[in-house]
């Protein structure tokens, strides 16, 4: 078949559109899925999910500073000796005075020391006075609601304030399920926004360090209004907690203010003083949960001050930051999702999540801490629905595909196959109608296959290499080969010549070049003649997928057309010239003749009249012989040989010619047509006397081969020389007509011993040499002693000799 003159143009569009309904799903899957992720990513839905991965994965590296660190913490036994009076401001003068003693970097007293929380002035001027000769001391500011709800400034006396160096608010911000787990580093009123205790604490030891002034921040007291309006956070930052017992150095209130502390445990380090007796302090939740938590303030502003001392702070990460993050494996996975297989998609997505858990293993050093929850839980549900898509799309296909076979084979002579588990879930009858699909599609494989095997004609199906595919049994027979499949069709069609002109049918390399079909009548090497047919063929979406060959082999055909010829030339030439001869002579008998001459003339009427007769009659003998039926009978040669020796020997006699049998078996038997062979060997005995001098003798004989019988007849006649001996089964054609023209003929005789010897499976054989006579020898089959038995009469009647 051909190709359509626009199967370029629509085997194009056919691609693109495969490409695309292939693609297709993809693209708008990946865009659904980043776009809802983002979404999601932006608004954060999944606060837990995004705790429980925080939480989870903390920071574990070496801590450089923890040493740098003392609390003294207010603990149960100081609380006893201090009477349970958290506001006796001349004791927390005395510790403040020891802790001072020993050149501290800097003091942060996270105590009450609010105007409710100082009644009594003259502790509170001796605390303040402390305060002024200590150094680097920072005041808590904190955030307390009133009544109404409304927040408010609750700051350390004025009198206090005054001489700190700084004052930051003390605020932890406690999450919804009531861990602390970050800080906001400024908050305040508009106008009024206050740096967090732990940080004025570090840079009021830098400015003590460096003799600067102190640091700024909101007069006080606060301006009549300035408390007003919603409280304000800025700068949210990550708590980073170790775990494990904390690395801060911890001593008892009441051992500094008796006096106990080690010496220089407080020389050049942070100094933290605050609440951790139970019922008195305030403690939070931890993400680290072991036997240290929940922990007190004082402790968890020890983690704070650590982070600062590391210049290590997590910020919290914006939305656009957390979009980032996470689209970033998931575009990752996306682009894979059609390139991987099941095994590698689950290697990549544990590698994508653990590329996230890496990333907040990396605080400290990244410096932001993202909301993973949205691109970890993408990495777990976007491949098991991608799958669920392709599965869905993958039975619909199949679905429609199934039903577009089934109906193709409506009508077609094929049983349908029996459907098991009919009445299963959708799945099971999708598999099973693809089954019935797949059993009837093999069937027709198998009718199509048996198809072309029981062709009678070559027929190979090549592939866009030409190399082959498929070949029937036609074609295996016809190249004398067990099994065709890939060799290359060039080499197997190389042979075959174009009968007008003698060029390649098929050319080495032609099928790779061009999608021509070649059509025409070839011969080949064996002279048969072929009626070759290669064709390009295509799919639906006209893309060439390889080509048909197909030889018919009419060299029967041919040979019937040469002989119709050779009927009629026999006819136009052969049987007119002696018809002719003899209406010349009897045109010549209505004139007068002499009585001397009339004789002669009849006996010319005679000869050509006798001529034309054996020319029709060798005619009708040799076509006789190639058509009529076979029948095959167990036949002896050696009273075959006698009968014909018997016949001839009239013959010789009458030419003084001794025809004799020399020697021979008991019994020659063979398989053929007794009438058949015994007019081949007349007409080779008749041949032999016609040639043979006056006294010589005629030589008969029958030769035992491995798997034949060789019947011989040698006579000693003028011999005829190999280079003519190929002119001897000529139809019409005499070598010896101007030699000895005294030997009538028609050249008909060999011919049909040739032909007999044929249908018989047998051969004829020359041997002879000029001058030297000529030897013919008939060789048949051979039948063994056992085989006598067969009944031949009832063995294929109308077989052919090949």
């Amino acid at each position: 078949m051909h190709a359509p003159a626009s199967a370029p143009e629509s085997s194009a569009a056919l691609r693109t559109a495969h490409w695309l309904g292939r693609r297709g799903s993809w693209a708008y899957f990946s865009l659904g899925c980043l776009l809802l992720a983002a979404l999601l990513s932006w608004v954060r839905p999944f606060t837990s999910i995004d705790r429980l991965l925080q939480d989870h994965t903390l920071a574990h590296w070496h801590r450089h500073h923890g040493d740098d660190i003392v609390i003294v913490e207010l603990d149960e036994r100081s609380l006893e000796v201090m009477g349970r009076d958290l506001w006796n401001r001349s004791l927390h003068a005395r510790v403040l005075q020891n802790i001072a003693a020993q050149a501290p970097r800097c003091i942060g007293l996270d105590l009450p020391l609010s105007d409710r929380d100082a009644p009594d002035v003259q502790e509170n001027a001796l605390l303040a006075a402390q305060i002024e000769r200590s150094g680097c001391v920072v005041l808590p500011m904190r955030l307390e609601m009133r009544g109404s709800g409304a927040p408010f400034e609750r700051t350390p006396t004025l009198e206090l304030a005054r001489v700190a160096s700084a004052i930051g608010h003390d605020h932890l911000e406690v999450d919804a399920d009531g861990v602390v787990r970050s800080v906001y580093a400024r908050e305040g009123f508009e106008g009024r926004l206050w740096p967090h205790f732990v940080d004025v604490l570090q840079k009021a030891a830098q400015a003590d360090a460096s003799a600067a002034a102190p640091l700024p921040f909101p007069p006080l007291p606060a301006p009549p209004g300035a408390m007003q309006g919603p409280w304000q956070q800025q700068d949210k930052q990550v708590l980073m907690f170790s775990e494990g017992k904390p690395p801060f150095r911890r001593i008892s209130y009441f051992d500094v203010w008796a006096g106990h502390a080690p010496a220089d445990i407080f020389t050049a380090r942070y100094v933290l003083v605050g609440i951790t007796a139970q019922g008195a302090a305030q403690f939070h939740g931890t993400p680290v949960q072991d036997k240290w938590a929940p922990r007190a303030a004082v402790e968890i502003y020890a983690y704070l001050l650590e982070g600062r001392i590391d210049d290590k702070p997590v910020a919290v990460s914006q939305p656009w930051q957390d979009v980032m993050l996470n689209l970033l494996p998931l575009t990752v996975l996306l682009l894979c999702l059609q390139r991987l297989r099941p095994w590698g998609m689950l290697a990549l997505v544990l590698g994508l999540q653990a590329f996230l858990i890496g990333v907040q293993l990396a605080r400290p050093w990244l410096g932001l801490q993202f909301s993973p929850a949205v691109g970890f839980l993408a990495l777990l549900v976007v491949y098991p629905a991608w799958i669920g898509l392709r599965l869905g799309l993958a039975l619909r296909r199949i679905r429609n595909t199934t039903a577009e076979l089934n109906s193709e084979f409506d009508g077609f002579p094929l049983l349908p196959a029996p459907i098991a588990g009919g009445n299963g879930d959708f799945l099971d009858r999708q598999v099973s109608a693809l089954s019935q699909a797949a059993i009837r599609m093999r069937d027709l494989h198998r009718f199509a296959r048996d198809g072309l095997d029981h062709l009678p004609d070559p027929l190979l199906v090549l592939d866009v290499r030409a190399h082959v595919l498929i070949a029937n049994r036609a074609a295996l027979i016809h190249w004398g080969a067990a099994d065709l499949a890939a060799q290359d069709a060039h080499a197997l069609l190389g042979n075959l010549k174009v009968r007008a002109n003698g060029s390649a049918m098929v050319p080495p390399g032609a099928l790779g070049q061009s999608l021509a079909p070649r059509m025409g009548e070839a011969t080949d090497d064996q002279e048969r003649s072929l009626l070759v047919r290669c064709v390009p063929f295509f799919d639906t979406l006209q893309r060439h997928v390889g080509w048909m060959v197909a030889l018919v082999d009419i060299t029967r055909m041919r040979q019937a057309q040469s002989q119709r010829d050779e009927a009629l030339r026999f006819i136009s030439h052969d049987m007119r010239e002696p018809m002719a001869a003899i209406l010349t002579v009897l045109q010549l008998l209505r004139a007068p003749v002499d009585a001397a001459s009339l004789p002669r003339m009849l006996e010319r009427i005679h000869r050509h009249a006798s001529t034309g007769l054996e020319l029709a009659d060798g005619f009708v003998n040799v076509a006789r012989v190639e058509v009529q039926a076979f029948q095959p009978t167990c036949v002896d040669l050696v009273p075959l040989l006698q009968e014909a020796v018997d016949l001839a020997w009239v013959q010789g006699r009458a030419r003084q010619v001794d025809v004799r049998i020399t020697h021979g078996p008991a019994q020659a038997c063979v398989r053929g047509d007794r009438s058949l062979l015994r007019r081949a060997l007349a007409n080779v005995m008749s041949n032999a006397l016609k040639y043979s001098p006056t006294g010589g003798e005629v030589l008969c004989w029958i030769d035992e081969g491995p798997e034949s019988w060789r019947l011989s007849v040698r006579d000693q006649g003028p011999g005829i020389p190999p280079e003519l001996q190929s002119q001897l089964f000529v139809p019409f054609h005499r070598l010896h007509h101007e030699s000895h023209p005294e030997v009538h003929g028609v050249g008909l005789g060999l011919l049909l011993v040739r032909t007999v010897m044929q249908r018989h499976g047998g051969g004829v054989q020359i041997q002879s040499a000029a001058g030297d006579g000529c030897c013919v020898s008939l060789q048949l089959v051979r039948i063994e002693p056992e085989d006598l038995t067969t009944d031949f009469g009832t063995d294929s009647t109308q077989q052919h000799a090949p």
